[in-house]
């Protein structure tokens, strides 16, 4: 579009929304606090109306199924989250990642329409606790322990540790800092990442070990064992949360589904 037409759209938005979205200066246009805020939902309204022609054309073609919009934390893939599809088959998934905390914002906010993350918040009507899985350990294919039965938190407690940054996880970071102080040490952090891919990665390639929820174990990873932690205990949180008031109704359902599927991997 032309600089003319531009103007005037955005004059009639800020007309219709009774709010400035931009600063006009000499050489410069600088957007105000409400552009800002605007700007994210404007996105968003974007994403949908370009999804319309891809709805439309599943309507034609009798496969339409509804939408959903699935949030998962990091160390829910891809395992965790392909129990979830397979349990949300009757609808047409778009999934996304990010730290638990993102993820709990994006759904008040209404951008995602369930999520699978690793905090719990007993107070909330609209989030369940599917299972509890143990932790694992993470080592190199090629260091002397990937053939041992299990580990104690004693073997590793002078070893490199590669771990989740607090601010990203903090569920996680304090299970693995407890393991460690109840054994009257502390860790020994080489890096603190924030996706278990980045942790894995610098596991293969031998900077450190790194101690895992046991469903990332169900996946083959390039240079990584997983080893059993001897005195672990279902402690790792996997919940189930929905948009405020459940408004689909997937709580019970996706609950159910992925606690079944848990207890069929020997994870709860």
């Amino acid at each position: 579009m032309q600089q003319s037409p531009v103007s005037q759209a955005v004059a009639a938005l800020e007309r219709q929304l009774d709010q400035r979205l931009f600063e006009r200066r000499a050489r410069e246009i600088i957007p105000t606090a409400a552009a800002d805020t605007l700007y994210p939902e404007a996105l968003e309204l974007h994403r949908r109306a370009s999804s319309l022609p891809q709805l439309f054309a599943e309507t034609r073609g009798g496969q339409y199924r509804p939408r959903l919009r699935l949030g998962a934390a990091s160390s829910a893939f891809p395992a965790i989250v392909r129990g979830a599809v397979e349990a949300l088959d009757e609808y047409s998934l778009i999934v996304s990642d990010g730290a638990s905390a993102q993820l709990a914002q994006a759904l008040d906010t209404g951008d995602i329409d369930a999520c699978l993350i690793r905090e719990f918040d007993s107070s909330r009507p609209d989030e369940r606790v599917a299972f509890r899985e143990r932790l694992v350990v993470a080592v190199p294919n090629t260091h002397q322990w990937a053939d041992l039965a299990s580990l104690t938190i004693a073997d590793i407690l002078e070893h490199p540790v590669i771990t989740f940054s607090r601010e990203n996880a903090p569920i996680a970071f304090d299970l693995v800092a407890s393991l460690f102080l109840e054994a009257g040490s502390s860790m020994n952090v080489v890096a603190n990442l924030s996706t278990e891919q980045a942790i894995l990665g610098l596991v293969g390639a031998g900077v450190g070990i790194s101690i895992v929820p046991q469903s990332v174990s169900l996946e083959s990873w390039g240079g990584v064992t997983f080893v059993p932690l001897a005195e672990s205990y279902p402690t790792y949180p996997l919940t189930v949360r929905t948009a405020p008031g459940d408004p689909l109704e997937l709580l019970d359902s996706l609950t159910v589904a992925l606690a079944s599927w848990a207890q069929g991997r020997g994870l709860s």
